[in-house]
């Protein structure tokens, strides 16, 4: 009568902690090896009494241990966590926003940060061929077909799991949105992408997307190089401010060298942007540049000479 007695003192007993405690259950660990985990953080003690609980309890209830890192707070009992771990509940979930127009590499900054995943083990893995392979992505990366969108994920959640699910929610927003429409189009997913990413760097302002979409058509249509500073920044590693030397850098990325789309997409864009693509303005503009107010808007031009005017403004306005 008195050990259960005991036991119950001791399941109802509230963790010793004045603050959150966050603890991560491995995968394969063991049931002593948890409690051991546990009693770091002054959980479960004393341990002769947990580790031949825990095994009865898992016994009876025929329940497994559910991996992952959970956080605690003081007012959780001893009999709290063991439900817990039990059932998955309470485990460190963390709201993760990846911004529109972002690149792999910054994708992988923001999980390291928020998740605690090494970013190189993210980029490894996102760019691994069987998962390229999987989700039918022609090239060496998964650059522009990651959804930049807010997520809730488990801290420390395997990053397979996360990177797939960046990918999945991209495919699905393709295949709800735009597949059909693209049944239409002379362009494969791939350059829709390539140049969605491009107007998604040139401009923050949507409603300037597809007038920025027709130009850059216009261009591609008379052989014309895009001439896209986002590319050339792109070449260079995501260099903030580039300068005239820049523009000659050797890259198959430097649309002032090379005619055409480049080789991807060189961030992630938004569905306004992939939409601006699919549904451009009709428009006989071939030149743009910033309005120079702080507005993120821009001055287009049909001819070099009213373009040239336009940069004067810029000049001014700057």
């Amino acid at each position: 009568m008195l050990p259960a007695i005991y036991l119950g003192v001791k399941l109802n007993q509230k963790i010793d902690s004045p603050g959150e405690v966050i603890v991560s259950i491995p995968n394969n660990a063991s049931l002593n090896s948890v409690v051991n985990i546990l009693n770091k953080n002054n959980i479960f003690k004393p341990s002769v009494v947990f580790k031949p609980f825990l095994k009865i309890y898992s016994f009876i209830l025929k329940e497994k241990l559910y991996v992952g890192t959970y956080k605690f707070s003081a007012g959780n009992t001893n009999y709290d966590i063991v439900r817990a771990i039990f059932t998955g509940k309470q485990r460190y979930i963390v709201k993760v926003t990846y911004p529109e127009g972002i690149t792999l590499k910054e994708f992988a900054a923001i999980t390291a940060k928020n998740l605690g995943i090494d970013a190189e083990e993210f980029i490894e893995y996102a760019k691994s061929d069987s998962l390229l392979i999987a989700f039918k992505i022609p090239g060496k990366t998964p650059e522009g077909y990651l959804m930049p969108q807010t997520y809730f994920f488990y801290w420390k959640q395997p990053v397979a799991d996360v990177v797939n699910k960046l990918l999945t929610l991209q495919q699905t927003n393709w295949n709800e949105k735009f597949r059909e429409q693209t049944k239409k189009s002379v362009w494969t997913k791939h350059e829709i992408l390539t140049l969605a990413s491009i107007v998604e760097a040139e401009s923050p302002v949507s409603s300037e997307r597809p007038v920025i979409a027709g130009l850059y058509l216009n261009r591609l249509r008379i052989g014309m190089r895009l001439e896209a500073d986002p590319t050339v920044k792109y070449a260079l590693g995501g260099k903030k401010r580039i300068l005239y030397k820049d523009l000659e850098v050797e890259s198959p990325y430097n649309t002032y060298r090379n005619i055409g789309l480049p080789p991807g997409p060189i961030n992630s864009p938004s569905l306004s942007s992939i939409a601006a693509v699919l549904n451009p303005e009709k428009n006989n503009y071939l030149y743009f540049v910033a309005v120079g107010d702080g507005s993120g808007r821009h001055n287009f031009a049909r001819t070099f000479s009213q373009h040239l005017q336009n940069k004067a403004k810029y000049k001014r306005n700057l």
